[in-house]
């Protein structure tokens, strides 16, 4: 072998090495720091809510499409948001996400997601908005949000599940019958009352039926759609909540 392609041979062996360790070095640091170690803006995705309540669109399951408060209609606020992420910088609970890019159009565009995390009504996110759309908005004026709507599940409801139970004792003892209190200690989960609570419209959009182990009420078209009640019922019933938001507006 000549001096030359012996020199050759060395430079590439040589060069080989380097890159091997700097690849060995960039992936135990990426280890250590973790791949996704910044990821700004906080990002949705589009694997929609965490009980799979999503929208199907093409290929991609996006999560309820839940604008934050003050959002024009949906074609207004696509042509007027320039993704400049202030809406979420303004937000101190971390409740304003983006749609990733299964979302089409809507791509990096804020949302709200009570299945992560329910709106407060600070009304930060529309007075950062540097375009108005996001109209800007008073905490005091939350009764004129229109986010989303709610509903109820009574079924899985603690509350409900306890009236329910109640009912049954009652027309057992009413019929000459022994009332079954075993049943009603395995079931009888409630009283609860906590969205009813946590509602910033409390007695409007969510009140407390009588007599009724403070068993809810909804009144959807008095909704202002913020999610509080849906995330504490997630962490009541640490599964499917018994109450939820519902989207008013649909996927252009």
């Amino acid at each position: 072998m000549s001096l030359t392609r012996r020199r050759i041979l060395r430079d590439a062996v040589g060069a080989g090495a380097s890159l091997f360790a700097f690849l060995g070095v960039s992936g135990l640091l990426r280890l250590v720091l973790g791949a996704g170690a910044s990821s700004y803006p906080v990002d949705g995705g589009t694997s929609g809510s965490l009980d799979g309540c999503g929208t199907t669109a093409g290929d991609a399951l996006l999560p309820r499409l839940i604008r934050p408060p003050g959002a024009l209609e949906e074609p207004a606020f696509l042509a007027g948001c320039i993704r400049c992420y202030r809406c979420q910088d303004a937000c101190d609970i971390g409740a304003v996400r983006f749609l990733g890019e299964g979302a089409g159009e809507s791509f990096l565009s804020p949302y709200i997601d009570p299945a992560a995390k329910a709106c407060n009504l600070c009304m930060k996110c529309t007075r950062s908005c540097p375009t108005g759309v996001l109209v800007p908005m008073e905490p005091e004026e939350r009764r004129e949000v229109s986010m989303a709507t709610v509903t109820l599940e009574a079924a899985l409801c603690l509350s409900h599940k306890a009236a329910s139970i109640r009912d049954r004792q009652a027309l057992l003892v009413e019929a000459g019958r022994e009332a079954t209190e075993v049943e009603a200690t395995l079931e009888r989960r409630g009283p609860c009352g906590e969205c009813y609570m946590f509602c910033p419209e409390r007695g409007r959009a969510i009140d407390i039926q009588p007599g009724g182990f403070l068993a809810p009420r909804v009144f959807p078209d008095k909704c202002v759609g913020c999610g509080l009640c849906e995330e504490i019922c997630r962490v009541i019933l640490r599964g499917r909540p018994a109450i939820q938001v519902v989207p008013t507006r649909s996927w252009t």
